[in-house]
């Protein structure tokens, strides 16, 4: 006999099947022998077979249903059987295998270590790359043993939070390898909420510490650098090739340190003669960018035709002329400093080609199809308002934005006379000792510092070659229109005189340039030897040999 529930199951009606047709009918092929072997068992010893079994059946349509089956044995009876329909049971759990198959490929081909361990510490699975890594399947052992070689538990262990509910991040240097690895151990849960096991996920970050440890090294150097440069820089009168001890030189020096730290743009202020290139040369040898090309290009002597080729190279062939390929500007500069003199004489059109090339786009040479993505660092200057050229039309905003991060404004010599002496003494110190350079006497230096330099450090390098060239005070006659005293070039004739021994003419001048000095600090002896550059001592030995007492 079948119920309705199987008539439905099957597809055939009571009356077609009882009497009829027999169970083993709609059992599949493959399940027959395994089905009747059973059958048989139960019929010669019911309580040595099992009373539930699952086998596949088929369909009057050819469907096929996984089927759980239970049996009782009525004594004197046929047996009866009940039957349930577990296919979406078992679809489920081969979906779950699936899942867990594909899951477990994926964990045992992880290229980190991943382990799972109970509360005591008993390893329950290793992936296969941690099994390589320690040389043996550690499965049932203690993961401290295995994977750290260590006796006990590791200090670095984190399992006492890790089983309290929470995710324990660590680094250590495992004694198996002695190599950094990064560790985070998260709790796996029971069904009621409890932390079961641990779950460790481990990461080789060597490379990375060790990377790390030089940067902070680097860092470390360049910061004690910094603080011996700060240290000294009150008492030094030149940075590189930059000289001068002033307060505002000593400013310029700071931000040449800070910028030179950083790979931001820069731009340079100052009129000409300042020293804007040496500023950006100076940096760059600072700077991390040392070992690669520093590009200086004068913007304004580029004719506006020639801007693109000379800034993006060209490939051969791309017009009449191009024989050969050539690299630009922005080429020869990857890896290192762009130095774009006179940026103002750049057009706007060349402005926006350069913006897109500064902001990571890149560029193609003229008859390239490549985009070039040059890593390059722009140090720019200028003597212009850019303001007033933005609001003109005649700079991009966006342009002016992207060059100006870090600003660093170069003071005229006027605006720092006292830098004077030592940019003398740099200057005449290049000239060979057979040149014979005639003295700068107080007379000719007070010239000098009264003197507006409108070419500034330019122009007094101009001015002391003549001077040495030509041995006269013709050079003193620039200055008239300045409002330099008249008497100077009489004062040079009756201090220097001509005829005279060099010996007597030194001492006059070093002693009225030592009386000027004195005068000038009212007499007080340690700032009269902090301005002349000499020690205490030193002035008062000079002071008796030239026998000058407050008196005069």
């Amino acid at each position: 006999m079948m119920n309705e529930k199987l008539e439905e199951l099957v597809g055939y009606s009571r009356a077609e099947v009882e009497g009829k047709m027999t169970w083993p009918e709609f059992v599949v092929s493959e399940d027959k022998e395994r089905m009747a072997m059973f059958h048989r068992d139960r019929r010669r010893d019911p309580s040595g077979a099992p009373e539930e079994y699952e086998c596949r059946l088929m369909n009057r349509e050819g469907d096929v249903h996984d089927i759980l089956i239970k049996l009782n044995m009525v004594q004197g009876t046929t047996s009866v059987a009940t039957l349930v329909n577990v296919t979406s049971r078992k679809e489920a759990e081969n979906n779950l295998k699936l899942k867990d198959d594909e899951l477990r490929g994926i964990v045992e081909n992880f290229p980190g270590h991943l382990y799972t361990c109970y509360r005591d510490f008993t390893i329950e699975f290793m992936n296969g790359h941690l099994r390589a890594h320690v040389g043996r399947d550690g499965v049932g052992k203690p993961c401290y043993a295995v994977i750290y070689n260590q006796q006990e538990p590791c200090p670095w262990c984190g399992a006492a939070d890790v089983f309290k509910g929470k995710t324990v991040r660590v680094e250590f240097m495992s004694p198996l390898d002695n190599r950094w690895y990064a560790a985070v151990s998260t709790p796996i849960r029971a069904t009621d909420g409890s932390v079961r096991k641990q779950q460790t996920l481990i990461t080789d970050v060597t490379d990375q510490k060790l990377e790390e440890k030089r940067l902070r090294d680097r860092a470390d150097s360049l910061r004690k650098e910094n603080r011996r440069l700060k240290s000294t820089m009150t008492e030094r009168y030149r940075f590189g090739d930059l000289i001068g001890k002033s307060r505002d030189m000593q400013a310029v020096y700071e931000v040449i340190l800070n910028a030179a730290a950083s790979n931001a743009n820069i731009i340079v202020y100052g009129e000409s003669g300042t020293g804007k290139e040496l500023v950006a040369r100076e940096i760059h040898r600072l700077s991390d960018r040392v070992g690669k090309g520093f590009i200086p290009v004068n913007c304004g002597a580029i004719p506006e035709p020639l801007m693109e080729s000379e800034f993006f190279g060209y490939r051969k062939g791309a017009f009449t002329g191009a024989v050969q390929n050539k690299k630009g500007f922005l080429d020869l500069a990857d890896g290192g400093t762009l130095f774009l003199d006179e940026l103002g004489e750049i057009v706007l059109g060349m402005q926006a080609k350069l913006l897109r090339a500064i902001e990571g786009n890149g560029f193609m040479a003229l008859g390239g199809k490549t985009t070039r993505k040059p890593d390059l660092r722009i140090i720019a200057a200028t003597n212009r308002d850019l303001g007033s050229l933005i609001t003109q039309g005649l700079m991009r905003e966006d342009f002016f934005y992207r060059i100006h991060i870090i600003p660093i404004r170069l003071p005229p010599l006027r605006k720092r006379p006292s830098d004077i002496p030592l940019l003398i003494d740099h200057f005449l110190k290049q000239y060979p000792s057979s040149a014979e350079v005639p003295p700068i006497t107080p007379a000719i230096l007070d010239a000098f510092q009264r003197y507006r330099w409108p070419g500034n450090v330019r122009e007094l390098q101009n001015v002391l070659h003549r001077y040495v060239t030509l041995k006269n005070l013709d050079v003193l006659e620039t200055f008239s229109a300045e409002g330099t005293l008249p008497e100077v070039a009489e004062r040079y004739r009756r201090v220097a005189g001509y005829g005279r021994d060099l010996k007597s003419v030194l001492a006059e001048t070093e002693r009225a340039h030592i009386l000027k000095t004195l005068e000038e600090m009212q007499w007080h002896r340690g700032k009269t030897a902090h301005r002349l550059g000499i020690n205490r001592r030193t002035l008062e030995r000079k002071m008796a040999l030239h026998r000058l007492r407050p008196c005069e």
